[in-house]
């Protein structure tokens, strides 16, 4: 399934991510870490994470120009009943646990910013999603960090809690509920 977005005379299209693209998403990834001013804001994963997700551990969407080239992307993990899970953080029943997944990270390149496409790609991704067996969407922000918690809340997400997560950096801790 592909969509098309059109924003201030730049089109856009989204898709689901393979495991082909891994290399390109996680290229994204580290340039948009580097151009950070504020690095804490976001944690860059390493190409064999990103590889695990793509790989059944979640799955991915991309952001392609008019030419094609992914321009953004946006990885969703399934946590499992493991420690990682935000579930935890907002005291969700034990038994509900295994029905949480993760809107893990997202980047765009600097020069595509601007578009909503962090939006847009949460947004495409939440069609992907078997709400039969997940009901809460989970993500974690920097509090300074506008336009992701705006990304988020534009897509229905709340500010739950906000904690030390990630080895002592602050976040807002997210949630949706998808039924």
């Amino acid at each position: 399934m592909k969509t098309s977005t059109t924003s201030s005379n730049t089109s856009y299209s989204l898709r689901p991510a393979t495991l082909d693209d891994a290399y390109v998403i996680w290229q994204i990834m580290d340039t948009c870490f580097q151009t950070l001013e504020h690095k804490e804001y976001f944690i860059c994963d390493d190409l064999d994470y990103v590889k695990d997700i793509l790989s059944g551990q979640g799955f991915g969407i991309v952001a392609c120009d008019t030419d094609g080239k992914i321009v953004g992307n946006l990885l969703v993990k399934y946590p499992g009943l493991t420690d990682e899970n935000l579930g935890h953080d907002v005291a969700l029943p034990t038994e509900e646990l295994s029905k949480v997944l993760h809107m893990d990270s997202a980047t765009v390149l600097p020069e595509h910013r601007g578009h909503g496409l962090e939006s847009k790609m949460i947004a495409y991704a939440e069609t992907l999603i078997d709400t039969s067996k997940y009901c809460y969407s989970f993500a974690t922000v920097a509090p300074e960090n506008t336009a992701s918690l705006k990304s988020l809340e534009k897509n229905g997400y709340q500010v739950m809690v906000v904690k030390e997560k990630y080895e002592g950096l602050v976040r807002c801790v997210m949630m949706k509920t998808l039924k």
